[in-house]
């Protein structure tokens, strides 16, 4: 795929279909393949199908990855093409209330002139591929299309098409070579295998076929063991022979995960049936799956162990036998979620249901016929008979029930009298009545996943303070308008995450009252995008407890790059960092935070955490003309920032700078910053990265509009000068609203001046400072002008036409959009002028 790129405006719609058995590792090569490419094209989207599709939601997410990054054709004649973007990036996480046809309508519209890079996995069927295949526009720019699947069939027939220039890659065992390769470095590393386990090895591996899966999940087995024997390789051999003695390789995966299932001590077994409460493909997050797995006592220790490390303990051992797929991936290589792979998911369902440990209602199971022994309910897609039935009074034993949004209906809470876990995908004031009186519930999660962006707010019950064991309340994803009065008696909380959009004020007094009582407090999220937070300044709160702090403005922003979200953020949660974030924080490990303004004591406050090992950073104005200084120690004699290992912080202008000795232990750091707006308030890039004496790796994000390209480089240069050779990315974005430098030329200029096409330059008027942008092809008309303004008028951006005919567009220049609005002109209007911003 990768050799394609010549030509590629000629090229029709290239699609590469991988098709294989399940293990075969068709879903690694093509996501391998996507990430390598993704960069070279202009919309890409990445979404697994499964065996159940819900197609509404596959098409929704395909059209919200695909207008994530959406930028102005230069082209595009349209004067709304901005209001589009504005509505792409504000109103496609709801698409619930559209028509199949309305998305794919959208999605064309999106790709018709862009080039196009899209993954599509684990298809098992033609009815998915004949609808996703109506999104695809031929616009014949060189786009590609990847999807993986295990019948050759589907395969074949998707490639079929006229319209595609199609290709079926299957996937072939991994020769003997690359099978040892796999197998002894899963066990060994790059030490190599012992000499005394060759033999016994080849037998092994020839029992795998070169089945990928089957080679990495006996190698987790063999390596878990805690001394590698001749006797213990010989046991697994035989026990593969026993049960394999009249295949041809492993193609019976079941068998294999029950060796390592049975391997597992009795409590990893219980966590790992517990994730066939999930559905199909789910992202499941690392620290919400610890709390659940708590919740349900799962996870047990002596008295004076940590519940929550014991759980991060059993996580990472899952990992370790490849019983999970670790995703998100931090600085520090640990998994932030995981995946279930589909065959694992097929073996530890079978298991629950065998051993009654989860009952699924998908629709196509029917209601057990003793209620009693039901302990875990997942109610999903229930279209048709087979739900719970309505005469139904009581599910005595059932202490986790998760609702997916798919659910048509569930049934009163009441009917759970002894739950301990509740999540509702879809809550509403109607499905949570009752909560209050679930007085053993320890865990609870509601959403909102098709309401979130309007104006439908859920009301929790007024007496959720009855919830006196809830130890998790996560309502980061359901809007919430107001805290009832008796939250404050909710006392053993540790995981506390919310919204806050439009909050009635008088609930700020409750929030503050339930932190201050919240002893054990571990974790705080709270997202902020229109709402200050400030009344929080004036608390007098010291969580001791306190391990992970959140404050966002946009979601998933910490991990997000810059063209994600196109415009700088202009809001901040606080004014200020907070005082109380001081050195009596002592378990604080993990900090996001956005601010207006930082100061030099906020530098010292935050260099004080004894715990703090990651910061998150995002500061919304330039405090001084000089840099804030990062130094070796805190006001005292203390070593600053003597935990942090990972630092990334972003900032239209990068006003920071590392002294010598600063952040000794520091291995990771992001910089986010505006070139231009650096250069303006700091003059230069000496930002002191040379004293960052333990740095590994360094990556830099650039925004290089209004920059001119030596600007750049000088940015890029300064971040070089590090003596341990970190590893070191640089991400240059909207490079194409950089300004040339003055001795170059624009070859567009070359061929008519200013003075030339009878044109006369007016201005700079006003107070002066900023930055001036100008247009780099001499105009002829102006067609239209956009102005962005909140309450001041924040940016300006307009389209014209050059004396070719030919049109252009500018901007925005200024700040950050907000509304819009739109001057066009005639042909008769406005022939001679040129605009200069500042």
């Amino acid at each position: 795929m990768e050799g394609q790129g010549e030509g590629a405006s000629e090229q029709k719609l290239r699609l590469v279909s991988i098709v294989g058995p399940g293990g075969m590792g068709k879903t690694t090569l093509a996501n391998a393949v996507y990430q390598k490419l993704q960069g070279k094209f202009g919309c890409t989207a990445f979404v697994s199908v499964s065996l159940q599709p819900n197609m509404k939601n596959i098409l929704s997410s395909i059209l919200r990855q695909v207008t994530s990054k959406i930028k102005d054709d230069e082209e595009d004649n349209d004067k709304n093409k901005r209001v589009r973007r504005q509505e792409s990036q504000k109103h496609y996480g709801n698409t619930e209330t559209w028509s199949e046809k309305e998305i794919i309508d959208k999605i064309r519209h999106a790709l018709e002139k862009r080039r196009y890079l899209i993954l599509i996995d684990d298809i098992w069927d033609e009815k998915p591929w004949k609808i996703i295949k109506c999104v695809l526009a031929e616009n014949k720019l060189g786009s590609k299309v990847i999807m993986t699947t295990r019948n050759v069939d589907v395969a074949r027939s998707c490639c079929s098409s006229d319209k595609v220039d199609g290709i079926v890659h299957e996937l072939q065992p991994l020769s003997d070579c690359h099978s040892e390769q796999l197998f002894y470095y899963k066990i060994f590393g790059n030490y190599g295998c012992p000499a005394e386990l060759k033999v016994v090895s080849q037998k092994i591996l020839e029992k795998c076929g070169g089945w990928p899966l089957g080679i990495i999940a006996i190698a987790s087995l063999l390596a878990n063991k805690p001394s590698q024997t001749k006797d213990q390789w010989c046991s697994v051999y035989n026990s593969i022979s026993t049960g394999l003695e009249n295949n041809h390789g492993v193609k019976d995966m079941r068998l294999i995960l029950s060796l390592s299932y049975r391997d597992m001590p009795l409590q990893l077994r219980a966590c790992l049936l517990y994730l066939s409460i999930f559905p199909e493909d789910q992202i499941i997050g690392r620290d919400d799956l610890i709390r659940r797995w708590i919740a349900e006592d799962l996870v047990r220790g002596r008295q004076d162990d940590n519940l929550y490390e014991l759980g991060d303990k059993y996580f990472n051992e899952l990992i370790n036998r490849s019983m999970i797929q670790p995703t998100d991936v931090d600085v520090f290589g640990r998994a932030q979620a995981c995946k279930v792979h589909d065959l694992v998911l097929e073996f530890i369902t079978f298991l629950s249901a065998e051993e009654d440990f989860v009952t699924i209602l998908n629709g196509q199971q029917p209601f057990p016929p003793q209620p009693d022994s039901i302990y875990r309910l997942s109610l999903r897609n229930s279209k048709g008979e087979h739900g719970i039935p309505q005469a139904t009074k009581r599910l005595p034993h059932v202490r986790t029930l998760f609702v997916s949004s798919r659910a048509n209906s569930m049934p009163p809470l009441s009917i759970f009298p002894v739950l301990r876990v509740l999540e509702l995908e879809q809550c509403t004031r109607r499905n949570i009545r009752g909560v209050e009186n679930l007085v053993h519930l320890r865990y609870l999660r509601l959403s909102q996943v098709y309401h979130y962006y309007y104006d439908v707010c859920t009301k929790l019950p007024e007496e959720i303070g009855n919830l006196q064991f809830l130890q998790t309340l996560d309502l980061k994803e359901a809007r919430i308008k107001e805290l009832p009065s008796t939250v404050v008696h909710l006392r053993q909380v540790r995981v506390l995450e919310i919204s806050l959009r439009k909050w009635d004020k008088r609930c700020e007094e409750r929030l503050l009252q339930c932190l201050c009582n919240l002893k054990q407090l571990e974790a705080l999220y709270i997202f902020a995008p229109d709402y200050s937070l400030d009344f929080m300044l004036r608390v007098d709160w010291a969580p001791s407890h306190l391990r992970r702090f959140t404050i966002c403005a946009r979601q998933n922003e910490e991990n997000a790059s810059l063209t994600a979200f196109v415009h700088w953020l202009a809001f901040s949660p606080f004014s200020t960092l907070p005082k109380w974030i001081n050195s009596s924080l002592s378990h604080l490990s993990n900090l996001s935070i956005v601010v207006k303004i930082l100061l030099q004591e906020d530098i010292l406050s935050l260099g004080c955490l004894p715990a703090l090992s990651s910061l998150y950073l995002q500061v919304i104005e330039a405090p001084t003309k000089e840099r804030l200084e990062i130094t070796e120690r805190t006001g005292g004699h203390a070593i600053a920032f003597c935990c942090l290992v990972n630092f990334r912080f972003m900032s239209r202008a990068m006003g920071l700078v590392f002294r010598p000795g600063a952040m000794k232990g520091l291995q990771r750091l992001s910089l986010t910053f505006d070139v231009a707006e650096t250069k303006d308030v700091y003059v230069d890039f000496n930002f002191g990265l040379e004293n960052l004496t333990s740095l590994q790796a360094l990556d830099i994000e650039l925004d290089c509009r209004c920059a001119t390209t030596s600007e750049v480089q000088a940015a890029e240069d300064a971040t070089y000068l590090n003596a341990n050779h970190p590893t070191f990315h640089v991400s240059r974005h909207f490079t194409e609203d950089m300004r040339c430098d003055q001795v170059e030329q624009i070859h567009e200029l070359e061929t008519m001046r200013i003075e030339d096409a009878g044109l006369a330059r007016i201005g700079p008027c006003g107070e002066g400072g900023g930055r001036a942008c100008d247009i780099k092809v001499v105009p002829q008309r102006l067609e239209s002008v956009t102005i962005y303004s909140g309450s001041l008028v924040e940016s300006l951006a307009f389209s014209y036409r050059d004396h070719d005919g030919k049109h252009h567009t500018a901007g925005p220049w200024g700040s950050h959009p907000g509304e819009n609005n739109d001057v066009s002109f005639s042909k008769k209007s406005l022939e001679r002028w040129v605009l200069t911003v500042h």
